[in-house]
């Protein structure tokens, strides 16, 4: 439902018809703050240092108009690929407990008008226990209908009244680390496998668990059968034959659909490449495929006949320098190539010892890193946060990769946005100052001349306005 215009809007408007002032017209739009609308309407150029803590999401200005470029990022309207879902990061238990009384980080990660905040605009819903979980659970099936435990609808009430009021179009991703210990071999949360005749059982399950979700508020956009199906440890884990991948996907995709829920396939390794077409190749019920970043490379996602993006990645204990340059090329630029639609790093938040973790497990990550950490006296932005931000900055969902050039030491993604704005996220991978040229190739865009902007070593950097022509 459209809201009536305000009296000074209404103003504006009447106006800029008698008058027939084009500049008029466009003051007379009232975008919510925050908006693509407001935040296109003037170029926006945000850089990132490596190695200067105040210089992390600033706006810069254009170089001056005869400033002599050392590199030149062409954009091709006309090359136009893969729709953009957006980005985002994990809701774990542990994320659940930093943030519960935290509204101000929160708004942090995803307030879209935070000026210097990430902008997330999904967010991935473990649908059961994970190694970043103080207490082992799952959802239940009982009688046919499920029952979330208590740790599942905490985290529903802090999606319902934390993040959707900041993000209305939230998508929330899901993902199941295990199935319950009756559906699986062994008896155990922790590692084995799903059991053969307990697919039916366990498929129910995924259904009820999205038809659950979505009665109560919560958007279930996607989900996968189960996180990273090829991996049995000692916190809550569960390996699926390509079998059982493919017969539940045959089952629960149809079902899921109904509800208005993707089902995407495997979500494992970009080395699970062969997984992912086998089981594709077994079932016609797969939306996608979900893709994590901890083995093979982002190539091998490419070529496939389906939607993909990067679910999962996590940062360590590496410094901003070797993390902005590994994200850039890996998680953006070359996973954007091979066709990728949104990044979604792993856990949200995590505190100062890398936790709360679930102390049973000697092998769950323990020094994994939370796109922010929570101290008592506040945050700490991590690398990955500014990965997240320039490319929320660069493209908002909704918005199309499109074609571009650069030099191979400036690693790129560009796209056309819902509005008409153009973004481009990029990292000077040199070792030297550089003045980059945005410009427009051949295409069914205005043509340009281009912005020039001035790079430190290593920064990272996000673009989102017109191309002047």
């Amino acid at each position: 439902m459209t809201s009536a215009p305000r009296p000074r809007a209404l103003a504006l408007l009447l106006l800029c018809v008698l008058l027939s002032a084009p500049a008029g017209c466009a003051r007379a739009e009232t975008p919510e703050a925050g908006s693509p609308a407001r935040r296109a309407a003037a170029p926006s150029f945000v850089v990132s240092s490596p190695t200067d803590g105040d210089r992390r999401l600033q706006s810069i200005s254009a170089a001056p108009a005869d400033a002599a470029a050392t590199a030149e990022v062409v954009l091709h309207p006309d090359q136009v690929r893969q729709a953009w879902w957006g980005t985002g990061a994990a809701l774990t238990d542990a994320s659940v407990r930093l943030l519960a009384d935290r509204p101000g980080v929160v708004r942090t990660l995803f307030d879209p008008a935070a000026r210097k905040g990430a902008r997330l605009t999904m967010l991935r819903l473990p649908l059961s226990a994970t190694d970043f979980s103080p207490r082992l659970w799952t959802w239940r099936l009982r009688d046919g209908a499920v029952r979330p435990a208590r740790e599942a609808r905490a985290a529903v009430d802090l999606v319902r009244s934390r993040v959707q009021p900041l993000v209305p179009r939230l998508r929330v991703v899901g993902a199941p680390w295990t199935a319950p210990r009756a559906m699986k071999t062994g008896g155990t949360l922790r590692g084995g496998a799903l059991a053969a005749d307990s697919l039916v059982e366990y498929g129910d399950l995924l259904v009820g668990q999205a038809r659950w979700l979505r009665r109560h508020g919560v958007p279930l956009w996607a989900t996968s059968l189960g996180n990273e199906p090829g991996h049995s440890s000692d916190y809550p884990t569960m390996t699926m034959t390509d079998a059982q991948l493919a017969e539940l996907g045959t089952a629960v995709g149809p079902r899921l659909d109904r509800l208005g829920t993707r089902l995407w396939a495997v979500d494992h390794n970009w080395s699970d490449r062969d997984r992912v077409d086998a089981v594709l190749a077994g079932s016609a019920g797969f939306d996608g495929a979900a893709f994590h970043c901890y083995a093979g490379q982002p190539a091998q996602m490419a070529g496939l006949a389906v939607p993909r993006m990067v679910t999962e990645c996590t940062g360590t204990t590496d410094g901003a320098a070797g993390t902005f340059a590994w994200d850039a090329k890996n998680l953006v630029a070359d996973s954007v190539a091979a066709g990728s639609s949104g990044l979604m790093m792993w856990n949200l938040a995590l505190d100062p010892d890398h936790g709360p973790t679930d102390e049973g497990s000697l092998w769950g990550c323990k020094q994994c890193r939370g796109v922010v950490t929570v101290t008592p006296f506040g945050i700490a932005r991590e690398p990955e946060f500014f990965t997240l931000a320039h490319l929320a900055r660069a493209a908002v969902p909704g918005a199309r990769v499109i074609g571009s050039t650069a030099p191979e030491w400036l690693s790129v993604a560009a796209f056309r946005n819902p509005d008409g704005s153009y973004g481009v996220f990029g990292h000077n991978r040199s070792s030297t100052d550089q003045t980059v040229r945005l410009s427009l190739g051949p295409g069914p865009g205005p043509g340009a001349d281009g912005r020039s902007y001035v790079l430190h070593p290593g920064d990272l950097f996000s673009y989102r306005g017109p191309l002047p022509g």
